[in-house]
């Protein structure tokens, strides 16, 4: 056993194959009410929301795009029926590329359109047509995602010491969701392509990390430092998550601090879990990420896989209305008169319970 998991895993017993029914159950449902209530037949995209009543708003916001990207990725890897709704909004998300300098990028909403484009964004897509090349296996997909990176990458410099900012226009800030998964992108491009270059950048923003926006009493990760170098201390899972799954893909190249995951594993699983329910508290657009981080340091850990699983049961038994939409918090229960549900909380769902159910024992 390599020395992370021997250091971290609690049990090795293999997720119960009643879960993993449920949980492909459960994840195919909400694609396939994602597919009847957002779908766009025109542009073949998603809308970014749907009112109570179903009536559709124009297409999704990029991060949006990312995350049901992600879900069709993970509902194609275990039914290849999928393939075609996958390839099918690869294609289509084409249209928020923007070719304008200084460096293209993904653009928040389709175009023609002035610049509005995010250095996360561009690494969720990254992340996302990386996985979309090696479930179809068409090499355009991770032509666009090396393409992406380079973006992402365009927003790096000395400032606050490195560090990639949030937003291209507005270069006020680091965010830790614009630097541990832009990590985690280089490190999914590198397994093709640059290897020696990526890991190096990749090591970089991961120390950056760390130095700048870890919390010393827990190991967790705050959101960001403005310039003035003022930190934002609030703590969002996926921001966590992404350190820990960034540090693990690095081990390929770099051997990480096997303490310091091991400390901020356990915390984790502490601060965004709530013991009496075993409901995550955090959105589902931010625990569907933490839970990927986890899975990515220790796949095998038995405790760690139920303590998920029952959350994601928490979420659809709690989170969830009377027509199977979920709310955007995955740690109390719906409001019955909610008007409004999101893409991205539907697809957060789709892509938490398929990417577990794809967990191999």
């Amino acid at each position: 056993m390599p020395m992370l998991l021997a250091a971290i895993a609690l049990g090795t017993i293999a997720m119960p194959q009643t879960d993993v029914a449920t949980l492909k159950t459960r994840g195919f449902e909400v694609l396939e009410q994602i597919r009847r209530e957002f779908y766009l037949p025109a542009s073949k995209l998603y809308a970014e929301s749907i009112a109570a009543d179903g009536k559709k708003s124009g297409p999704c916001f990029n991060w949006g795009t990312g995350v049901m990207l992600s879900a069709l990725n993970a509902a194609a890897e275990l039914e290849p029926k999928y393939q075609n709704w996958l390839r099918e909004y690869a294609d289509a998300s084409r249209v928020y590329w923007n070719d304008k300098g200084p460096v293209p990028g993904y653009d928040v909403l389709p175009g023609p359109k002035e610049v509005d484009r995010y250095y996360d964004d561009n690494a969720w897509m990254v992340l996302a047509m990386v996985e979309t090349y090696e479930i179809l296996g068409d090499k355009k997909y991770l032509d666009w995602a090396e393409q992406a990176l380079d973006y992402v990458l365009s927003g790096e410099d000395e400032k606050l010491g490195g560090g990639i900012y949030w937003k291209e226009t507005e270069k006020n800030g680091k965010n830790a969701c614009s630097n541990a998964p832009s990590a985690a992108a280089c490190l999914a491009v590198a397994k093709y392509r640059r290897k020696a270059e990526l890991a190096g950048k990749a090591e970089g923003l991961l120390r950056w990390t760390r130095t700048t926006l870890q919390d010393p009493a827990d190991g967790l990760i705050w959101d960001n430092q403005n310039l003035s170098g003022k930190i934002d201390k609030t703590k969002y899972s996926y921001n966590t998550g992404l350190y820990l799954r960034g540090w693990k893909m690095l081990d390929a190249h770099v051997p990480p601090d096997y303490s310091d995951l091991k400390r901020v594993y356990a915390n984790s699983l502490k601060h965004w879990i709530v013991p009496e329910t075993g409901a995550a508290i955090d959105g589902g657009r931010f625990v569907h990420l933490w839970f990927e981080g986890l899975v990515e340091v220790d796949p095998k850990n038995a405790p760690t896989m139920k303590t998920m699983v029952k959350a994601l049961d928490y979420a659809y038994k709690n989170a969830r209305n009377s027509d199977g939409r979920y709310a955007d918090r995955w740690d109390r229960p719906i409001d019955k008169n909610r008007k409004k549900f999101s893409l991205i909380d539907q697809a957060s769902a789709g892509r938490a319970l398929l990417f577990l159910a794809g967990q191999k024992p």
